[in-house]
């Protein structure tokens, strides 16, 4: 990718590449290079295309860090970096983009922390940064980006609870967690996620007891919490997930019965509950699930 400034700033030349757009006045205003064969690192020369507003360079073979000089393209709608080795810390610069709808870092070797800065890109409807080595905490600050629709951060190194302010975005309809070294108890706040269509938070260190406020939760399809230490009983409002397709609760640490509520889940074709403390009898009303498998 190492390109000279002046090649970025030769506009009649670069007008004319299907992969780039133009606006009027010869100003690049999108860069199409996804599945491009690009190689090497990303020029801090990229900080010049200052009218940029989309930007994908996904599916590539770049290395090395995400430029600080990103941050001073303050038009950029959707930033694509998915699909490459980049590395080293998403620079804070990043946040000064405010009106990015899109961010999408994943499949890359990008560590360090979530910068707390997260919180200034409300405009945010998309944050992928799954699949890479982001360690520390999921910052407070993600509860500002209301207008979220898909956080996933899954298949990192993140450590610490999930923070109560995540119950602010309304607007989530998949929210996944999973395979991390999250703990500390489930936040009560996420019964407030009404919009939610998939949560997953399989694979961490999470502790306590389901919060009874799942029942609020009558989107769900899709709830993946196996391979936590959750303890205490299945909630009776666990029946009224009546969209639920998918919920895996095996090897936690539950105890009490199967609640008969089960039965209200007529929409669920796979139900896992092995490894798990619970007791008493197996409730006539599950042979109401007529579509399990």
């Amino acid at each position: 990718m190492n390109r000279t400034e002046s090649m970025w700033i030769n506009t009649e030349l670069q007008c004319r590449w299907p992969t780039i757009t133009c606006d009027g006045g010869g100003s690049v205003t999108e860069l199409d290079l996804g599945a491009s064969q690009l190689s090497g690192t990303i020029a801090t020369s990229i900080g010049l295309l200052t009218s940029l507003n989309y930007l994908d360079f996904y599916a590539n073979d770049l290395s090395g860090p995400i430029p600080s000089e990103i941050g001073l393209l303050t038009n950029m709608d959707s930033l694509k970096l998915d699909g490459n080795y980049l590395s080293g810390s998403i620079p804070s610069e990043i946040c000064l983009l405010t009106n990015l709808t899109e961010l999408w870092l994943y499949n890359n070797v990008i560590s360090g922390t979530i910068p707390s800065e997260i919180g200034l890109l409300t405009s945010l409807t998309s944050l992928e940064l799954y699949n890479n080595y982001l360690s520390g905490t999921i910052p407070s600050e993600i509860g500002l980006l209301t207008s979220l629709t898909s956080l996933q951060l899954y298949d990192n190194a993140l450590t610490g609870s999930i923070p109560s302010e995540i119950g602010l975005l309304t607007n989530l309809g998949h929210l996944w967690l999973n395979n991390n070294y999250l703990s500390g108890p489930i936040p009560s706040e996420i019964g407030l996620l009404t919009s939610l269509t998939q949560l997953n938070l399989n694979n961490n260190y999470i502790s306590g007891t389901i919060p009874s406020e799942i029942g609020t939760m009558a989107s769900l399809t899709k709830m993946y919490w196996r391979l936590n230490y959750l303890s205490g009983s299945i909630p009776s409002e666990i029946g009224l997930l009546t969209n639920i397709e998918d919920l895996l609760l095996n090897d936690n640490a539950l105890t009490g019965s199967i609640p008969s509520e089960i039965g209200f889940l007529t929409s669920l074709n796979w139900l896992n509950m092995f490894n798990n403390y619970l007791s008493g009898p197996i409730p006539s009303e599950i042979g109401m699930l007529i579509p399990l498998t």
